[in-house]
């Protein structure tokens, strides 16, 4: 189950154990579950949207921040730890809205087509960013996106910056 949900339908969506939690840093902070915008308060709401039965979350965040992306205990590996940074390529922004829905319909995309969670997380990336460089929702086709999501960096998330 994949959910982007908040407030009390995210407390309730909790309780089935979604796969995949995605969330924007605003709704984090609306809700109460976020101290603020920093990104270690941001990772510290998402352990404990994990602790309460999430298994990957991400939280988009406005912008030119990065993504975050807790991954499930599965997805974790030795090469960098299970939160990663989801970078972008620097794009020129012509309308923001429904960057943070096309990405999670990205990342469940390329899920639902058997891609592994890396690699889904680049797919949904690539969405979102598509929605932000041009005017219209849903405007972008699958070559766009699989050319952009080439460019898509994770990066293992450092508390101190690095």
């Amino acid at each position: 189950m994949a959910a982007d949900l908040a407030g009390d339908r995210l407390t309730a969506v909790l309780e089935g154990d979604p796969y995949l939690l995605a969330v924007s840093h605003e709704e984090l902070l609306a809700d109460g579950r976020a101290k603020s915008d920093d990104a270690a308060d941001l990772v510290a709401a998402m352990r404990t949207l994990r602790d309460d039965g999430a298994g990957t979350v991400v939280v988009s965040r406005a912008g030119a921040a990065p993504a975050l992306a807790l991954l499930a205990e599965s997805e974790s590996d030795e090469r960098g730890g299970d939160i990663v940074e989801i970078r972008m390529p620097a794009l020129e922004p012509a309308d923001p809205r429904g960057a943070g829905d096309s990405m999670t319909a990205g990342v469940v995309a390329a899920l639902a087509d058997g891609k592994p969670m890396r690699e889904a997380l680049r797919i949904g990336a690539a969405c979102g960013a598509l929605n932000v460089v041009r005017h219209g929702l849903g405007t972008g086709g699958a070559r766009a996106v699989a050319t952009l999501a080439e460019r898509v960096e994770l990066h293992a998330w450092r508390p101190d910056g690095d």
